[in-house]
């Protein structure tokens, strides 16, 4: 497997961000200000990849429109991810990142269709699976560009790694590499996902750290040893830097 892009350590701080620079407020919100706000965040946690996230957009469109997401099912889900405003809101976020993050390494991360599906009401079956697979497919086609080396797809229902071929199949024909982080239910299915380029889980090319990491946990990301972690969001921010000097240090 290529794991071209791949940084040692991924960072995913954006929940972070949001709250310490942001005041708790979502970014997506104000599409025209995501790129100073990624630019703020990539300047503080000093971090080697930028990416932008399409999951709190969802979100955040859907209070912007008053949609409430649990009231909808996987037919209402299709229909938001392809409606004109709704995408016209995330490419100009898109726009405004590559803009101010200039040539700083830009990845889009996307919830996968077992994610997706747990924000809907009803049961999740393999159909709904299937279809949000695709109409999450044509959404990362309306939506990539040239700056975005990297597509991470996060998945938590390990049902949905056999219908992930529409949107390996984007990220292949752009020539981007695509990363899989798994987590909650899925944690442990790295033998059963295919298609990526690198996966993040239990068995996989890449481990996933929880909290206990930026706690001290005794762990040293290398290019012969890549993760991925997130931010505790209501981790005191002197905390998160003193742990980022460390492991520079260590790095040295």
């Amino acid at each position: 497997m290529s794991s071209s892009g791949v940084p040692p350590l991924w960072i995913d701080g954006y929940a972070f961000g949001a709250r310490v620079l942001r005041g708790g407020e979502e970014p997506w919100k104000k599409p025209d200000e995501l790129g100073l706000f990624l630019r703020e965040l990539s300047q503080l946690l000093s971090l080697d990849l930028v990416e932008i996230p399409v999951m709190p957009a969802i979100l955040a469109w859907s209070e912007l429109q008053g949609v409430a997401l649990a009231l909808l099912d996987a037919g209402d889900m299709e229909r938001l991810l392809a409606d004109a405003g709704f995408r016209s809101h995330l490419k100009r976020g898109l726009e405004t990142a590559a803009g101010a993050l200039g040539s700083r390494p830009l990845a889009l991360s996307f919830p996968g269709p077992g994610m997706l599906a747990s924000l809907c009401e009803g049961e999740t079956d393999e159909d709904m699976l299937d279809d949000l697979s695709l109409s999450l497919a044509d959404l990362l086609r309306a939506l990539f560009r040239s700056e975005l080396s990297l597509i991470r797809f996060t998945e938590s229902d390990p049902r949905a790694l056999e219908f992930f071929d529409p949107l390996t199949n984007v990220a292949r024909h752009y020539e981007a590499t695509s990363v899989l982080v798994l987590i909650d239910g899925a944690a442990s299915a790295a033998g059963e996902a295919s298609g990526f380029d690198f996966v993040y889980g239990e068995g996989g090319d890449g481990k996933r750290l929880d909290a206990a990491f930026w706690e001290g946990a005794s762990f040293m990301p290398s290019d012969d040893n890549r993760a991925f972690t997130e931010v505790p969001a209501d981790m005191v921010p002197e905390a998160v830097l003193a742990r980022l000097r460390q492991l520079s240090g260590q790095a040295a």
